[in-house]
């Protein structure tokens, strides 16, 4: 164990800049957390797009990597489809494999906020297909070329739950996403190897509670225990429930302090 908190690497959803995230970064340095925020490529806007799903996780083994190798360690707190990238590009990164090669920090928990916690092979798509829920067509648009996608209601959809100021600067913050990452596949189920904490919002209108279970079937299918926390929001808790977030990471945190 460290005598010092983890750092937290936070791994934003679609669409999503990691300034959207400002009320939950504040709230964990409010618990005396370091906070990295790492820029997903594929959420920049760019129409064609030029970035990639590979460039996602890479995005995130870059910010996890630099402090793993400073012996640090590390809470993997992913929001959305952050935990396909962030579960993917954590390998070779865990406390798990770095003990075993008698190396100090690591990846020491996973947080799953409103996320996708897929195994191996498994993408988006893969999710959709198989709960097969009316309607999900209708939540999004694509440019015509189909490359690039975007909410068609992002109040109703992302932030019903949120005070109107809070709705008005998280749409701001919203950018047109490479619809690649929808087909992305996972490459690393590192909750099979990390302890791991899945976080419900139970109110979830774009990860509904149904995909929810798909993830957690996942675990079960697996034999592998995962702690299982819900918080009554809709699939943006980082805005209206960043004292509770922040609260949870750090007791998660706390297991691993001496």
């Amino acid at each position: 164990m460290s005598a010092t908190l983890p750092s937290v690497v936070l791994v934003p959803g679609a669409w999503t800049a990691p300034k959207a995230y400002h009320k939950l970064i504040a709230a964990l340095e409010e618990n005396a957390f370091q906070v990295h925020v790492p820029a997903l490529p594929t959420n920049n806007g760019q129409q064609p797009p030029n970035s990639t799903f590979d460039a996602d996780i890479q995005a995130v083994r870059d910010a996890v990597q630099p402090l793993v190798d400073a012996g640090q360690d590390v809470v993997l707190l992913m929001h959305s489809y952050g935990g396909i990238a962030g579960t993917s590009a954590i390998r070779n990164l865990t406390r798990k494999d770095r003990q075993a090669r008698n190396l100090p920090g690591g990846v020491v928990s996973l947080i799953y906020a409103a996320g996708f916690m897929l195994s191996e092979g498994q993408t988006i798509r893969t999710v959709v297909h198989a709960v097969n829920l009316p309607g999900r067509n209708s939540l999004v648009q694509f440019s015509s070329d189909n490359s690039t996608w975007f909410p068609i209601d992002p109040i109703w959809l992302l932030y019903f739950d949120l005070p109107p100021a809070d709705q008005e600067e998280q749409v701001q913050l919203l950018k047109w996403g490479n619809a690649a990452i929808l087909t992305g596949q996972t490459t690393y189920a590192a909750w099979k190897d990390v302890p791991t904490l899945y976080i419900q919002s139970l109110k979830d209108r774009w990860l509904p509670p149904e995909f929810q279970d798909f993830c957690l079937h996942n675990a079960a299918d697996a034999g592998v225990p995962v702690r299982i926390a819900a918080l009554d929001s809709g699939h943006s808790p980082y805005v209206n429930f960043a004292a509770e977030l922040a609260q949870m990471t750090l007791e998660v945190a706390l297991a691993h302090v001496s």
